[in-house]
């Protein structure tokens, strides 16, 4: 049903251009330019003048201003679509990563998502692999090309770290909490949310690498395979669990994710 639901409305637009971009006087014509049947292009008309997009005057069919501003809409949406498709077209015919070994022009080489960048290994079997396309150093960036499979990658997990607030002023960490945030923070990629988080991380020794954009960053990097920590003000922490429910509802491997007070 969906797809029938596309088919008309591409029809829609196509009977819309042509009359915008030629004059017609017979539904026809404009049939036989659609390779539709009279009947069809009569259909169509119909409905484009029950919507206010399509007018016949002087014998004429035209398009009505709301039927070209329609129209001009849309395919501003379908150039953009194209535009996007195309740039991942592009990523999957050559792509860049961080050199983790010396590459040489040629070399075969797997790709591994390492601390949320694409790594290439000369010689390193990987379920995605491909060539190298220049010589490159250790640390280098390389472009790869002929690429074959899919990078192994999980979701990293965020952690909230929700901390409490108190009349008067923020409560301070306890010693407890202390504890585990610090050994949850190893390895992981330390964000800290609104003044309370960046206070409650200098509290505990931890510095953070997301201050700003934090809830999309934090998305990112754990889409990346990195873990985060996350430090948000006890009143936000709904806010952060909204926001990747809603990115999981989009993502075929959901990032997993939990709470943890600081009180």
């Amino acid at each position: 049903m969906e797809l029938l639901r596309d088919l008309r409305e591409t029809t829609r637009l196509l009977f819309l251009q042509e009359v915008t971009t030629d004059r017609h006087t017979r539904l026809r014509t404009i049939a036989e330019r659609l390779h539709m049947t009279v009947q069809g292009a009569s259909e169509y008309a119909q409905g484009l003048q029950r919507d206010g997009l399509l007018t016949i005057s002087d014998g004429e069919y035209r398009p009505t201003k709301k039927g070209v501003e329609s129209l001009h809409l849309r395919f501003l949406e379908l150039r953009s679509f194209v535009e996007r498709v195309g740039k991942a077209m592009a990523f999957v015919e050559t792509t860049a990563a961080l050199a983790a070994t010396s590459i040489r022009k040629g070399d075969r080489i797997g790709l591994f998502m390492e601390d949320g960048f694409l790594a290439a290994y000369a010689g390193r079997e990987s379920p995605s692999s491909g060539v190298a396309v220049h010589d490159a150093a250790k640390g280098e960036v390389v472009a790869v090309r002929d690429l074959d499979g899919i990078v192994a990658l999980r979701p990293g997990r965020i952690v909230i770290a929700r901390v409490p607030a108190a009349s008067g002023g923020r409560r301070p960490v306890s010693s407890t909490a202390a504890r585990r945030i610090q050994k949850q923070a190893k390895g992981s990629v330390l964000a800290a949310m609104d003044v309370e988080g960046l206070v409650a991380a200098r509290e505990l020794g931890l510095r953070p690498g997301i201050v700003f954009g934090v809830i999309p960053a934090a998305i990112e990097a754990a889409q990346r395979g990195v873990p985060v920590l996350l430090l948000a003000p006890d009143e936000r922490a709904a806010g952060v669990v909204q926001a990747i429910e809603a990115a999981n509802a989009k993502l075929e491997d959901k990032i997993p994710y939990e709470m943890m007070g600081l009180g």
